[in-house]
């Protein structure tokens, strides 16, 4: 959904490794191999289009992986939270919209709060899943007209590995419906860029699930970032806990991970200050310390040169299950392209290193990179422009450590055709690959996901697609 513009910054943490040099390479046995190249996810005879895309492993299922995105196949052309689940470890896909879109007569459609509500756009999904085989799919619904963006936070939540629809949530509500539009207090306060993380450590903490966003407020124009949690499977949740604070007014891009002992950590983008903020919560999400700058930023500008898509330098992070260490990924502009950045904490976030450049490249553009861990590693995807001498086409490219983080195996492309992310895919003939890919690892190796407009042609304008491939 659409954000307010950026604000001029002032970085305030010194930026000490983002130079020429990138995290160089250990030994190790690196997954090089692209087992499925480039697996065509949506399977949409409409030639809609598709981003914002995430997806997600079961750590005791290596054939299940379960994916979502923005996906705009209903017939009024508005977005919907797509739903995305292949059986056989990513080689085949089924397709469905969540339930409750306009029209959706289902008993699950019709049981959906956002279907009462009459909700007509969906956007910014979500997903995670748990070793007990629940899938959380985080989203925002709403409506097309300004007063009605103040609309839900929900989740909806799947069973059986994914294969069982179990209920839609409502987390938050800016509006009760969307003829809401006169009073209330969610009349200004519009709801964005959710993220979600559950705890499946199996500690005390085990099978909570938090949410943290951005609110945005008409006073000032503020964009605080609010946190929610839920203690019983996503069906109720908190009130919303301010995670930032004043003079900390202008957030965007959250992201959230859990520690192997419970820790919750979350992070954004400071866009009046250029800063990565972070904090933490070690009680359960309950209570979290005061925001602090881990580091400085240079945002990559919207759009690139020549280019017309939008982009951010929004975080995301990831811990380690095995080591405990935390990593935080972004991409920055301050060598005078774009670079994927890496900075890692080894103590629970309380100290971080100085951001050092994933790609091992220093030319052309490196943006939106996902990241995960698994037994260990650390996997990072993100686009990448190294094979266009103009800078401009956009391949997938994977970097792997086998060090918790220290350095990084030569980069892997994961695409076997690049494509032009300035074809227009919108109803307006607009460039857009939404704010964000995905990434998931199990034991069958690392699957990256993303938009591709290898598609969008002439005759179908708008056949933006999402595509995955197993790394192993």
């Amino acid at each position: 959904m659409t954000r307010i513009a950026r604000f001029a910054f002032i970085g305030i943490v010194a930026f000490a490794l983002i130079v020429g040099t990138p995290l160089s390479a250990q030994a190790g046995r690196p997954l090089t191999r692209v087992e499925h190249p480039n697996v065509l996810v949506t399977l949409d005879p409409e030639s809609s289009s598709q981003n914002e895309v995430t997806i997600a492993a079961f750590p005791n299922n290596r054939n299940v992986l379960v994916a979502t995105a923005r996906d705009t196949r209903q017939a009024s052309g508005f977005s919907w939270a797509g739903y995305y689940r292949s059986t056989d470890g990513g080689d085949t896909w089924q397709n469905a919209l969540v339930p409750g879109f306009p029209g959706d007569t289902s008993p699950e459609g019709l049981s959906s709060p956002v279907h009462d509500a009459g909700w007509t756009i969906g956007s910014d999904p979500v997903i995670t899943a748990d070793r007990e085989g629940r899938v959380y799919l985080a989203w925002l619904s709403f409506g097309p007209t300004t007063t009605e963006f103040a609309g839900w936070v929900v989740l909806t939540r799947y069973s059986d590995f994914g294969a069982t629809y179990d209920f839609t949530s409502v987390v938050y509500a800016g509006h009760d419906t969307p003829s809401d539009k006169l009073g209330g207090p969610g009349n200004s306060r519009v709801t964005d860029k959710e993220w979600i993380a559950v705890d499946d450590t199996g500690g005390s903490c085990d099978g909570n699930l938090y949410m943290p966003w951005a609110l945005f407020e008409s006073a000032g124009g503020a964009v605080p970032i609010v946190f929610q949690k839920s203690t019983d499977g996503g069906r109720s949740w908190t009130p919303i806990l301010p995670l930032s604070h004043a003079p900390n007014s202008q957030n965007q891009g959250t992201t959230v991970a859990v520690g192997p002992g419970g820790e919750v950590y979350v992070a954004w983008e400071d866009f009046h200050k250029d800063q990565i903020l972070f904090t933490r919560s070690l009680d359960c999400g309950q209570t979290f310390e005061t925001e602090r700058g881990i580091a400085s930023i240079v945002p990559v500008p919207e759009p690139l040169p020549g280019s017309a898509y939008r982009l951010d330098s929004f975080p995301r992070m990831a811990a380690s299950q095995t080591t405990g260490s935390v990593f935080i990924t972004w991409a920055d502009y301050r060598t005078g392209n774009a670079d994927v950045v890496l900075a890692r904490s080894t103590d629970r976030g309380a100290s971080w290193s100085a951001p050092a450049r994933v790609n091992d490249v220093a030319t052309n553009h490196q943006i939106f990179p996902a990241i995960t861990t698994f037994e260990g590693r650390v996997d990072i995807s993100f686009y990448d422009s190294r094979n266009d001498p103009e800078g401009k086409l956009l391949d997938v490219y994977y970097a792997e450590s086998d060090d918790d983080g220290v350095t990084f195996l030569p980069n892997v492309p994961v695409t076997d055709a690049p494509f032009d992310p300035n074809l227009g895919i919108t109803a307006g003939g607009a460039a857009f690959l939404g704010d964000y890919n995905g990434i998931a690892s199990n034991a069958a190796g690392v699957h990256p996901i993303w938009a591709d407009n290898r598609n969008v042609a002439t005759t179908t304008p708008r056949d933006q697609d999402i595509y995955t491939a197993t790394v192993s």
